[in-house]
């Protein structure tokens, strides 16, 4: 049973408050980065991978990436000039702090989106694709899962039932 000084850390309007959610926001489009902060006015925008790269040293709660940047459309994934170039660096050691973290590619660009997902879910990352054109970025928006999303579960399912 709570201790009476225990149950008054609850009693206040603040204490059941959920915290803001911690959200980074890779985007090289200033409109945009207007409108998902306009939605989300605690996030953190940034224009570049290496920037994006800086922010991810802390914990979030959401990131969400845009692959084409610097005003260029459908670019090459091996550049270090795109959102891949961040997915990548996820990849060169382990990143325990962002294990929990929920990653959306929000790209026009079909191919490197998927790309990119397919990467940050190999190496352990929970992702998905949510194209910011069609509002799929937004809180509750998701449809139902895809292609990628359905090879995964099954072959986690494969691996489990190996173990």
């Amino acid at each position: 049973m709570l201790g009476e000084s225990m149950r008054s850390l609850f009693r206040g309007k603040a204490a059941l408050e959920p915290l803001p959610l911690k959200r980074l926001f890779l985007d090289d489009d200033a409109e945009r980065a207007k409108l998902f902060l306009t939605e989300y006015p605690d996030a953190v925008w940034v224009e570049t991978a290496a920037d994006c790269i800086s922010q991810l040293a802390a914990h979030w709660d959401e990131v969400h990436l845009d692959h084409d940047l610097g005003g260029e459309q459908y670019v090459d994934v091996d550049r270090d000039d795109c959102g891949m170039h961040v997915v990548r660096w996820l990849g060169f050691e382990p990143r325990t702090h962002l294990r929990s973290t929920q990653f959306f590619v929000h790209s026009h660009n079909g191919v490197a989106a998927t790309v990119m997902v397919l990467n940050l879910k190999s190496m352990g990352f929970r992702a998905e694709a949510a194209p910011f054109a069609v509002g799929l970025w937004k809180p509750g928006a998701r449809v139902k899962p895809g292609l990628v999303d359905r090879l995964f579960d099954w072959l986690r399912s494969k691996q489990r039932s190996k173990d």
